[in-house]
């Protein structure tokens, strides 16, 4: 390197030629730099130099506050703001959460996507002003028009609306993931008695086969909890890439002796860190969960005692028509919602306590013995039990009768089932793909029979699904308004209507191949929505209504909904005024003909609740909203006042609603969104909905302020209290104080004798239909588009941190060996196609993928295709039956609970080099 002995080393001779050229270069006037001098140590002291402040200007900020990264997200992050001269510069994650007693620490807490925030928001598609369209929809020409404008426009239209065609013909859709700013569109659905179409369903987020079982289905452990398991199965749900806050709780099980499972088509990156994989083909899950079901009642490995407490699997079950045993039965002016089980001590039939027609609200048995297996007579009637009729329909699906539809060999069935069997306490991650195929409804019944049967459901374990809020009253007393409850529908079937779906769907599909696959075709499902309907079981609004003014809050609607192209098309003819409110220029807004500016995350005063963790998170606001853009709650609330304002001008007073029993005070509505100027303010309704929550109450509001985040107490939890000292898990109340479930039998109820399931034969759970995705098979891939690491939803998908972190373009991936079969070479440009559509996109080999499928990450942009294209082009639409039911017990339509999901993953297409 050097010679010592030279008396000069390299890095002496730079140092001495670096202050030699910085002498020479800088002008004498500049003393500073001329007094430059080399740091051995820069950990000792050493003179102050004031030119060094330019660099250290850039580092500093004028303020600090909090926010919370969650657009679309359901983590739950703090992180706190850095600002200067009133611009977030950076975000940083806060790690003061406490730590609960043998669980591993939460923090810190965030992902890549919150971590560029602050430079994310800066791009250009955010939206600083009120836009007017003033070319055609979608050509994305715009004029700047001021808020009063805005709302003039909007506010007279919907008085016209109301006037010209009645209540009802406003829809106002929202997603903001906040609970002040999402609230804001449920308080003025209210007051306008319009549409509040169930977004949930519309993104395929709703799990309404598992809510026939348990009631409410979309509930989780806060995912702390994960740490306390011996076994989990990740199903169809990829943690490592979509859980990044959370992923180490599943990391650390395994330090602790967990053993972990992933069941998926693909080899995905949580694949890596499981003990087992299973490769299930795409749309067989069902039959895999059966075959399971299979293995553990054969072999014995159920108890017995939780399962005649906890379930209907003892309930009586009439021979000759397939109905429960029910109090009615043997006098017809007796409930029809009590039920029997046999008792083994007696040897007769006993009423069962804790259904909702029962007087005694409690599980607890006494002296009652029920037997879960055997045929009896009942005063002259034969019966059964649930468990019998169980055992005797699930026989078929054995592991080696599954095989040939899910792929798997029987011994990896017994491996797993083995796992199970042994487990002490065992998980079920079930992430939200399963329930966008056709299988999903019945495979959700299966998956909670699996964890029940070995008597882990609020016990030792939870098959969590993938959120849900906690408990705050103060934020159903924002949103509420006594005596108009506004009127709420199934997303998929508004859209199914609005947007003309049956008819691309009855285009697309193959009807003597659907047929045979699972026994009815499109004009079937059409005429069974209709049916429905007509028996008030799923909500109308949709079939009588239009959407003549549509305010769109936060949601990429097209984006999110299969056919995209007609949906849009279709939609857009039935809609006079298209209003879009987000911070940014998404897809949707393109089409808009008023697009407002909504308040980013750093400009927001409110907070975000979710399940997946105790804490309550911070929007602090930590700076105002810049140019022209206002919160949620701002704009709602200054749309009622401009609606109050026009109403008074031209002598417009209450409107009478029939259809719900309503009214609407046009005279008045301004004041009546605000409750007379109590919650004008965005502090006024924050303040209001946390401290009219019992498990935030007064105090959190300062609190929150401080640190960026809260604990919620105890009556946070919607089926149990919140504990102190360990993580909290659902149902536990049910076996530990014998509460009855919100359920027709008060159990986890696996039996539904409802006349659909029993005209379907799925009046216990078990496979709807062969198996396999149902696309038209002159296709030869399914595909799949599942959760990405590098956006939420849509959101991120074009920043350009992230998009470095890829191929920065949409993708589509596949298994090398089709890639080759069809000529096509990594990187190569494709194009994907079947008779309802086609986009472009570049190819990526993806060895993890089964040769039949094709895989591309959802979120992508319309404006990010090739000719304007999108990956919902292709997709086609379908609706569940099952999911259609109504008027049973707790099987009802509810919006985020139970309608027709969206199904996503029943399209088949094609792809070529394009």
């Amino acid at each position: 390197m050097t010679n010592q002995k030279d008396g000069i080393g390299r890095r002496k001779f730079l140092q001495m030629s670096g202050t030699a050229l910085a002498t020479l270069a800088v002008p004498p006037s500049v003393l500073a730099f001329s007094k430059i001098q080399p740091v051995d140590d820069p950990l000792k002291s050493y003179p102050y130099r004031g030119w060094e402040d330019l660099y250290r200007k850039e580092w500093t900020w004028d303020s600090t506050g909090f926010i919370t990264h969650s657009i679309g997200c359901v983590a739950g992050c703090a992180w706190k703001v850095y600002v200067k001269n009133g611009i977030p510069m950076r975000d940083e994650q806060v790690s003061e959460y406490p730590q609960l007693p043998g669980i591993p620490d939460m923090n810190p807490r965030g992902c890549q996507k919150g971590a560029v925030y602050c430079s994310w928001s800066k791009q250009p598609d955010h939206l600083k002003w009120p836009l007017r369209r003033v070319g055609e929809r979608g050509e994305r020409k715009w004029k700047r028009i001021s808020w009063d404008e805005a709302f003039t426009e909007i506010a007279d239209k919907i008085i016209d609306t109301t006037l010209k065609e009645g209540p009802g013909n406003v829809v106002i859709p929202k997603r903001p993931f906040s609970v002040v700013g999402n609230t804001a569109y449920t308080r003025m659905a209210n007051l306008l008695g319009a549409i509040k179409p169930d977004v949930s369903s519309m993104t395929g987020d709703l799990y309404p086969g598992m809510q026939t079982v348990r009631n409410p289905a979309r509930t989780v452990s806060t995912f702390d909890d994960w740490f306390t398991s011996d076994l989990i199965l990740m199903w169809h749900k990829n943690p490592i890439v979509t859980r990044i806050p959370d992923a180490h709780f599943l990391t650390e099980a395994r330090y602790n002796g967990a053993r972990l499972v992933n069941i998926s088509a693909d080899y995905n990156p949580s694949s890596v860190h499981a003990d087992l994989f299973v490769p299930v083909a795409s749309g067989t899950d069902s039959h895999l969960a059966a075959a399971i079901v299979n293995e553990l009642i054969a072999g014995k490995h159920y108890k017995a005692d939780y399962l005649k407490e906890q379930t209907d699997l003892p309930f009586l079950v009439r021979t000759d028509n397939g109905k429960f045993l029910r109090e009615s039965d043997f006098n017809k002016d007796a409930s029809d919602e009590v039920f029997y089980v046999w008792d083994s001590k007696s040897g007769k039939a006993v009423l069962a306590p804790g259904s909702m027609g029962s007087k005694e609200k409690t599980l607890k048995l006494g002296a009652i013995d029920p037997a879960l297996e055997g045929t009896f007579k009942a005063n002259g009637i034969e019966v059964t039990t649930v468990f019998e009729r169980l055992k005797a329909e699930i026989a078929p699906y054995t592991p080696e009768a599954t095989q040939k539809t899910t792929g798997i060999h029987p011994s990896v069935v017994r491996e797993l089932v083995g796992m199970i069997a042994e487990s002490k306490a065992m998980r079920i991650l079930d992430g939200y793909n399963n329930q966008k195929h056709f299988d999903g409804f019945q495979c959700g019944r299966l998956k909670i029979l699996i964890l029940t049967l070995i008597g882990h459901h609020g016990t030792t374990g939870s098959i969590d699904t993938t959120y849900e809020g906690w408990k705050l009253e103060g934020k159903s007393a924002l949103g509420k308004v006594e005596g108009r409850k506004g009127r709420s529908v199934s997303m998929v079937l508004a859209q199914w209507v609005w947007g003309e779906q049956y008819k691309r769907s009855k285009a697309y599909y193959d009807d003597a191949q659907l047929k045979e696959q699972i026994g009815f075709g499109v004009d079937d499902m059409e005429a069974m929505r209709k049916e429905s309907e007509a028996r008030g079981w799923m909500p109308n609004w949709q079939s009588i209504k239009n959407p003549t003014v549509y305010i769109n809050g936060g949601i990429n609607t097209f984006a999110t909904s299969n056919g995209y192209q007609h949906l849009r098309d279709n939609f857009l003819k039935r809609c006079e005024l298209f209003v879009v409110v987000d911070l940014r220029m998404l897809s949707a807004a393109m089409y808009a003909d008023i697009v407002l500016p909504a308040a980013e995350n750093t400009e927001m005063l409110d907070i975000r609740e979710t399940s997946v963790t105790r804490f309550i998170h911070l929007f602090g606001r930590p700076v105002q909203p810049m140019y022209e853009r206002k919160t949620d709650w701002q704009i709602m609330a200054g749309l009622a006042a401009k609606i109050q304002e026009r109403a008074r001008a031209r002598g417009i007073t209450r409107v009478e609603d029939p259809e719900i029993k309503a009214w609407i005070d046009f005279d008045k509505i301004g004041d009546e969104f605000t409750m007379n100027g109590a919650v004008a303010s965005d502090e006024d309704a924050l303040r209001f909905a946390m401290e009219k929550s019992k498990a935030l109450g007064p105090g959190t509001y300062e609190e929150i302020m401080k640190k960026g985040f809260v604990a919620v107490g105890p009556s946070a939890g919607k089926t149990g209290p919140v504990p102190k000292d360990k993580p909290y898990r659902p149902f536990t109340v049910n076996v530990t104080e014998k509460k009855p479930y919100k359920t027709l039998t008060g159990r986890l109820q696996f039996y539904i004798d409802h006349e659909w399931f029993q005209r379907f034969g799925t009046e216990v759970p078990k496979p709807q239909f062969g198996g396999g995705v149902v696309g038209p098979k002159k296709y030869p891939f399914v595909r799949n588009s599942p959760h990405t690491r590098w956006g939420i939803h849509s959101y991120y998908r074009n920043d350009p941190w992230l998009l470095r972190q890829q191929r920065g373009t949409p993708d589509v991936r596949m298994n090398p060996k089709a890639m080759a079969a069809k000529g096509i070479k990594d990187g190569d440009t494709v194009r994907i196609f079947n008779s309802s559509g086609e986009f472009f996109a570049m190819a990526k080999a993806f060895p993890a993928l089964p040769e039949n499928m094709l895989f591309s990450e959802h979120g992508w942009e319309q404006y990010m295709y090739k000719g304007m294209t999108h990956y919902n082009f292709v997709s086609a639409e379908l609706i569940n039956p099952l999911e259609l039911v109504g008027g049973y017990g707790h099987v009802k339509y509810k919006s985020g609970g139970f309608n027709p999901n969206r199904i996503f993953h029943e399209t088949t297409v094609d792809v070529e080099k394009a």
